[in-house]
Protein backbone atom coordinates (compact mmCIF):
# COMPACT_ATOMS: atom_id res chain seq x y z
CA UNK A 1 0.00 0.00 0.00
CA UNK A 2 2.52 2.34 0.93
CA UNK A 3 4.49 1.76 -2.11
CA UNK A 4 1.26 2.52 -4.26
CA UNK A 5 1.28 5.92 -2.30
CA UNK A 6 5.24 7.11 -3.18
CA UNK A 7 4.42 5.73 -7.20
CA UNK A 8 1.48 8.40 -7.11
CA UNK A 9 3.75 10.81 -5.14
CA UNK A 10 6.24 10.32 -7.75
CA UNK A 11 3.69 10.36 -10.82
CA UNK A 12 2.63 14.00 -9.28
CA UNK A 13 5.94 15.44 -7.97
CA UNK A 14 8.58 14.22 -10.44
CA UNK A 15 9.09 15.36 -14.70
CA UNK A 16 8.66 12.40 -16.47
CA UNK A 17 11.97 11.01 -17.69
CA UNK A 18 13.36 11.65 -21.14
CA UNK A 19 14.81 8.46 -22.46
CA UNK A 20 16.81 10.40 -25.29
CA UNK A 21 18.40 12.84 -22.64
CA UNK A 22 18.66 11.57 -19.44
CA UNK A 23 20.93 14.44 -18.36
CA UNK A 24 17.99 16.88 -18.14
CA UNK A 25 15.03 15.29 -15.97
CA UNK A 26 16.66 12.88 -13.70
CA UNK A 27 15.47 13.99 -9.94
CA UNK A 28 13.24 17.51 -11.58
CA UNK A 29 10.80 18.15 -9.55
CA UNK A 30 7.52 19.81 -11.76
CA UNK A 31 7.36 23.65 -11.72
CA UNK A 32 3.93 23.88 -10.26
CA UNK A 33 5.01 20.93 -7.58
CA UNK A 34 5.36 22.29 -4.02
CA UNK A 35 6.77 18.91 -1.67
CA UNK A 36 4.56 16.98 0.49
CA UNK A 37 1.47 18.63 -1.75
CA UNK A 38 0.06 15.71 -3.42
CA UNK A 39 -3.28 17.33 -3.45
CA UNK A 40 -5.16 15.55 -0.80
CA UNK A 41 -7.24 17.67 1.36
CA UNK A 42 -11.41 16.41 1.43
CA UNK A 43 -12.30 18.43 4.02
CA UNK A 44 -11.03 21.97 2.05
CA UNK A 45 -8.36 22.87 5.41
CA UNK A 46 -5.79 23.92 3.07
CA UNK A 47 -5.38 27.73 3.12
CA UNK A 48 -5.57 29.42 -0.22
CA UNK A 49 -2.36 32.40 -0.03
CA UNK A 50 1.36 31.15 0.82
CA UNK A 51 1.50 32.93 3.78
CA UNK A 52 -0.80 31.02 5.35
CA UNK A 53 0.42 27.77 4.43
CA UNK A 54 4.11 28.08 5.52
CA UNK A 55 2.09 29.40 8.64
CA UNK A 56 0.38 25.74 9.02
CA UNK A 57 3.60 24.09 7.76
CA UNK A 58 5.39 25.21 10.57
CA UNK A 59 2.54 24.87 13.01
CA UNK A 60 2.60 20.57 12.11
CA UNK A 61 6.43 20.73 12.38
CA UNK A 62 6.17 22.29 15.84
CA UNK A 63 3.63 19.97 16.88
CA UNK A 64 5.93 17.12 15.63
CA UNK A 65 8.70 18.42 17.28
CA UNK A 66 6.67 18.50 21.13
CA UNK A 67 5.16 15.27 20.21
CA UNK A 68 8.90 13.51 19.69
CA UNK A 69 10.53 15.25 23.31
CA UNK A 70 7.03 13.62 24.99
CA UNK A 71 8.09 10.20 23.60
CA UNK A 72 11.20 10.74 24.63
CA UNK A 73 9.94 11.45 27.81
CA UNK A 74 8.29 8.85 28.23
CA UNK A 75 11.06 6.63 27.56
CA UNK A 76 13.26 8.13 29.73
CA UNK A 77 10.48 7.76 32.55
CA UNK A 78 10.16 3.80 32.02
CA UNK A 79 14.21 3.63 32.03
CA UNK A 80 14.31 5.70 35.31
CA UNK A 81 11.89 3.68 37.64
CA UNK A 82 11.56 0.25 35.21
CA UNK A 83 7.77 0.51 35.07
CA UNK A 84 5.82 0.67 31.94
CA UNK A 85 3.13 4.32 31.73
CA UNK A 86 0.45 1.90 32.40
CA UNK A 87 2.36 0.53 35.36
CA UNK A 88 3.40 4.02 36.55
CA UNK A 89 0.12 4.96 36.22
CA UNK A 90 -1.57 2.35 38.35
CA UNK A 91 1.54 2.47 40.99
CA UNK A 92 0.31 6.54 41.71
CA UNK A 93 -3.19 5.63 42.10
CA UNK A 94 -2.54 3.28 44.67
CA UNK A 95 -0.30 6.42 46.19
CA UNK A 96 -2.98 8.71 46.05
CA UNK A 97 -5.80 5.94 47.03
CA UNK A 98 -3.69 5.52 50.25
CA UNK A 99 -2.61 2.08 49.31
CA UNK A 100 0.86 1.07 49.83
CA UNK A 101 1.97 0.27 46.55
CA UNK A 102 5.03 -1.80 47.96
CA UNK A 103 2.75 -4.36 49.85
CA UNK A 104 3.73 -7.55 49.20
CA UNK A 105 6.67 -7.13 47.46
CA UNK A 106 10.30 -8.41 48.70
CA UNK A 107 12.55 -6.14 49.62
CA UNK A 108 14.67 -4.55 47.01
CA UNK A 109 12.33 -5.64 44.12
CA UNK A 110 10.27 -3.72 41.86
CA UNK A 111 6.71 -4.66 41.37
Amino acid sequence: AIAAFEIRRAQIGWVEPDCGDWTKTPWKLRDNYYPGDIGFDPLGLKPTNAKDVANMQTKELQNGRLAMIGWAGMCAQELVNHRTIFGTIDFYQKVYGGVNPYEGCADGVIC
